[in-house]
């Protein structure tokens, strides 16, 4: 009889096996199709085309030409340095080392010598590489939670010295002949911290005073810690997107993440949290494997199912060879996702790295415009570089599973070098308005006028700005009632970003793009604000999130900081909002100061203990510019808090664009809108509201997108997880679990061995 037993449990396990493994093939089959379409068109790209990714091949090609015009050639030292900067972008460090070190030693027993600007060139490359094996051999191989993290303390001081030490000769031999240029004196005071030997042995002329990498105010900011490799979730990549959000609908946030090369290292990575303080690497399971790409990637729910979908972007930066398809990613309920992108009707190739989902029509059904990069004028165009146009793209939902791209008949057909999108109701008409951030143009404000017609109102309502920019998004910063805008600039003039940030450190003026924060008047305008609120730096955001620190009620701000270049060592930064009136850097006392590339920025509550937690996904745009993301867990616990989840009925099942108004005890007003947060990077959508020292709630209001009816409720418990239904008369307490993540920092190392 017990052997009966065993042997039945033994049948049903291999059953549950074999259906599960039927399914994850299912999967497989169905995405193959986007795999497939992934692999043509990484076949075809050309990469002497272009200035990012695909650095082996660039590097061997350049090896290949400088070889075959040999050194007589006037283009060969050109090709040299451009063989050695691609053998360095491709990960192949000590190659580029060795390379460069041995042609100058070829050179000089030739008795030839370099030109200054060639000298100067190729030493500058050298340091650099350098730096870069530093940080290889140990903030990558033998990372600690204070890896990379200014200024460089502690366990974050480098073990292997080599990489570090050879930098520094490098650069004070260079600062003899230019001991003004301000980027090699960053790169140097730099590598002094790594070594533990700041600021003491930085030769006085060249140091960098401590007070440039110190706490620039009074403010109590605990620090923030690294948990990623304890907790799984440090998987590492190049530049990517992420998504904090329960997929599965168990009461606990998962992680999504994308890197946006097209190799194996590129995979897709889904990440469940199992509530037991850590996350399992479900991507196999998930039938996700081989779909790799996305430099972006933001949560929907396009089929109103209550299950989150996932959706994609594709070729950003990759110009005319970035043709890649999006992937609109189906959540079957159950752990797995299906491609369903041609099914859906919203198959193209367009290079794009943002969009934009929300009901736009109020229908109850989320539609979605996806802002592609069109990098030519489309006024001077010849009948040969027509191909170059990627229009602007607005997908209807037809609440059957499939969308129409409806853009030009709406006032959404147009061409820019499009980065960054948002929606707001900017004039709360209870309509969503569409923001459209443009590199290189005048951004675009997209005022919905009813039954899907749009109108540009931009200058009428004054928010321009800037010219060149990047990541975007709409928040209420200071608790008004009117949803406010934040742009992020993105030039750096004639100077390098290592130059503008210790530029500005040293107390200057920034010269470079400023962001813009537009403060809505409520009347239909709106006021440039970035000085009066203190935020005119020269951040250089390539991603941006929000969310809130301390859970004093107002929202902060943090950056993930870059562009490709291995010579842009700079911090991300974090941006405390200080009672809605204005905001105070607390980058480095709160650890936030990373100098590896951040792009995609989550703040969530992972292990839902009330406060919110930042996902980063790091990385660069060349081969060799990896690192592993961080998840910077919260110790800020004092301030109390609410979580609401609402859930439509008539309006979409995920209340994407419900607004919600809380009164606390305190007479506190806080405003907030459902959605996935800034153009770079997917927050949850379950609100996580601070509350300050309020010991109750007074007041929630609920204003519903699709029938604009407000709900009333009185009198609520602090410290809890609530649900509210959109036809429901009362408040439903939700039971979620509360996981420990273990703060000891001295437990969160990752270490590599050959």
């Amino acid at each position: 009889m017990r052997g009966r037993f065993f042997i039945l449990i033994l049948a049903t396990l291999l059953l549950a096996y074999s259906c599960g493994s039927e399914a994850v093939k299912k999967e497989a089959s169905e995405n193959q199709y986007m795999i497939d379409l992934l692999d043509e068109q990484h076949g075809k790209v050309n990469p002497l085309d272009l200035q990012y990714y695909y650095n082996t091949k660039r590097a061997n090609a350049y090896d290949s030409m400088r070889k075959a015009k040999g050194p007589a050639s006037s283009d060969y030292m050109l090709l040299t340095y451009w063989y050695f900067r691609e053998t360095l972008n491709s990960g192949n460090t000590e190659k580029a080392i060795l390379g460069i070190e041995d042609f100058k030693k070829e050179l000089a027993a030739k008795n030839k010598t370099l030109s200054a600007q060639d000298e100067s060139f190729f030493n500058r490359l050298l340091a650099v590489s350098y730096i870069r094996l530093g940080e290889q051999e140990n903030c990558i191989i033998n990372h600690s939670s204070a890896s990379c993290i200014l200024p460089i303390q502690a366990d974050g001081i480098h073990t292997k010295t080599q990489g570090s030490e050879k930098a520094i000769e490098v650069l004070e031999d260079m600062l003899k002949k230019s001991p003004n240029d301000l980027e090699l004196r960053w790169l140097l005071n730099i590598s002094y911290q790594t070594l533990g030997r700041y600021p003491d042995d930085v030769p006085t002329e060249h140091l960098i005073p401590i007070e440039s990498f110190s706490a620039q105010n009074d403010l109590d900011i605990p620090r923030f810690t690294d948990m990623a490799p304890n907790l799984g979730v440090a998987t590492r990549g190049l530049a990517g997107g992420s998504i904090t959000e329960d997929f599965n609908n168990d009461g606990l946030l998962d992680v999504l993440v994308t890197s946006s090369g097209f190799t194996e290292s590129d995979q897709m990575r889904y990440y469940v949290n199992n509530g037991k303080g850590g996350f399992d690497d479900m991507t196999s399971t998930a039938g996700l494997d081989g779909l790799v790409g996305g430099l972006n990637c933001v949560q929907t729910d396009y089929n109103n199912d209550g299950f989150v979908d996932i959706f994609v972007m594709r070729g950003g930066w990759f110009g005319e060879w970035g043709k890649h398809p999006n992937s609109l990613l189906r959540n079957n309920g159950d752990n797995t996702f299906t491609d369903v992108t041609k099914e859906a009707g919203i198959l193209s190739f367009n290079p794009t790295q943002t969009s934009v989902w929300a009901d736009f029509n109020n229908d109850g059904w989320v539609d979605v415009f996806i802002g592609n990069e069109t990098n030519v004028d489309r006024r001077n165009l010849t009948r040969d570089s027509k191909f170059k146009i990627h229009e602007a793209e607005f997908y209807l939902n037809k609440k059957d599973g499939t969308f129409a791209n409806i853009a030009s008949s709406i006032g959404l057909r147009f061409t820019s070098l499009i980065k960054g999108a948002t929606a707001i109701d900017a004039n709360n008409d209870n309509l969503m308005d569409l923001y459209v951030s443009i590199m290189g143009g005048q951004n675009k404000l997209l005022i919905n006028q009813g039954d899907l017609k749009f109108k540009d109102e931009t200058i009428a309502y004054n928010a321009p700005e800037p010219f060149v920019s990047f990541p975007v998004g709409s928040f209420d910063y200071n608790n008004d009632g009117f949803e406010d805008l934040f742009i992020c600039g993105y030039s750096t003039s004639n100077n390098t970003l290592s130059y503008e940030t210790a530029y500005e450190l040293l107390g200057n003026r920034p010269s470079a793009a400023l962001p813009k924060l537009y403060r809505n008047n409520g009347d239909g305008s709106f006021t440039d604000v970035t000085k009066e609120a203190k935020m005119n730096h020269s951040i250089y955001g390539m991603g941006f999130n929000y969310g809130d620190l301390d859970n004093d009620g107002f929202l902060d701000i943090y950056f993930g900081t870059g562009d490709p270049s291995f010579e842009s060592i700079i911090p991300n930064r974090m941006f405390k909002n200080i009672d809605g009136k204005y905001f105070e850097e607390v980058t480095f006392q709160g650890g936030f100061s990373n100098i590896q590339k951040g792009h995609g920025i989550s703040w969530a509550d992972m292990d839902n203990d009330g406060d919110q937690d930042i996902y980063i996904t790091m990385g660069g745009a060349h081969e060799g510019d990896v690192y592993q993301n961080l998840l910077l867990v919260n110790p800020m616990s004092e301030n109390n808090w609410i979580n609401i989840q609402l859930v439509g009925e008539t309006s979409n099942k995920k209340a994407i664009g419900a607004k919600v108004h809380i009164v606390t005890s305190n007479q506190q007003h806080i405003y907030r809108t459902v959605s996935s947060g800034a153009s770079f990077g997917g927050n949850s959508y379950d609100l996580e509201i601070g509350l300050g020292n309020a010991n109750q709630i007074d007041l929630i209001e609920v204003t519903w997108p699709s029938t604009g009816k407000t709900q009333t409720f009185n009198k609520i418990e602090i410290n809890t997880h609530v649900k509210i239904m959109e036809s429901g008369s009362t408040i439903e307490k939700r039971t979620v679990p509360k996981i420990n993540f273990a703060m000891d920092a001295n437990m969160v190392s990752q270490h590599e061995h050959e």
